[in-house]
């Protein structure tokens, strides 16, 4: 086996252990903590006006688990309106630049099914221009209780800046004289950090064309859930005869 494949199943070997619950020598880790004070995961605006006859409508954006990502990695954010019963007939999504969209889906109400989740990752339409995501329809109610969300998951740039903190936004479309609605930015904020140890080195992997580590069922999305069975599938899915040489 060629000496550079060895070092890499050395290290892979150990990033693996580290996720999994287990230790490796005496090594240590520290976190660096980022100032993100002027922003939360979590933003709700409210807003009445003279068309909506004073009743208040809302705009809710979260990011969806810790509010951080790594580069190369993946981030879900949901919007969702809420209010005193008009329609909505548009939800805006405003992300950071250079993050590609992955897939969406919308949680409306339907006469069948009530309140629901659905694909809508054909459906959304993007505005390269404002650096927007966005799904239109005939109207969605808001009567009862009932909201409008759109959840948008996206692909972070590979030279995004550990430590970086971007902001996003979002708009909404009730129908309502003069409901069209913008809050750009929201202060919903996402942070870059550093690759953990099984992200940095499922990278590593894709770049040499050792196997798909991060498709299919093999995502980093899955170490914090269950780093053993994370750790068993980056196993399975590697091209031995790569690593070996004899491919």
């Amino acid at each position: 086996m060629p000496e550079n494949n060895r070092k890499l199943l050395a290290l892979g070997a150990a990033a693996l252990m580290a996720v999994s619950g287990l230790t490796v020598g005496t090594a240590t880790a520290s976190a660096q903590v980022t100032d993100t004070s002027q922003c939360k995961t979590s933003q709700i605006v409210e807003r009445s006006w003279a068309g909506s006859l004073g009743t208040s409508y809302y705009i809710n954006k979260e990011v969806v688990g810790d509010g951080t990502a790594a580069p190369g990695g993946e981030v879900t954010f949901r919007t969702t309106v809420s209010g005193a019963g008009a329609l909505v007939t548009r939800i805006d999504d405003f992300h950071p630049e250079g993050f590609e969209l992955l897939r969406a889906r919308e949680s409306v109400w339907k006469v069948l099914g009530g309140q629901s989740w659905t694909s809508v990752t054909s459906d959304v339409r993007t505005n390269s221009g404002n650096n927007s995501v966005y799904r239109e329809g005939s109207g969605w109610t808001t009567a009862g209780g009932s909201f409008v969300t759109l959840e948008t998951t996206y692909r972070v740039p590979n030279d995004a800046t550990p430590g970086t903190v971007l902001n996003t936004g979002a708009g909404t479309d009730v129908a309502l004289a003069s409901g069209r609605w913008i809050v750009n930015p929201i202060d919903t904020c996402v942070t870059i950090r550093e690759p953990n140890a099984a992200e940095a080195f499922t990278g590593s992997l894709d770049g040499l064309g050792l196997g798909s580590l991060t498709s299919g069922s093999t995502t980093a999305g899955g170490i914090s859930s269950d780093p053993a069975s994370f750790s068993s599938e980056i196993i399975n899915g590697l091209d031995i005869s790569q690593l070996i040489g004899i491919s």
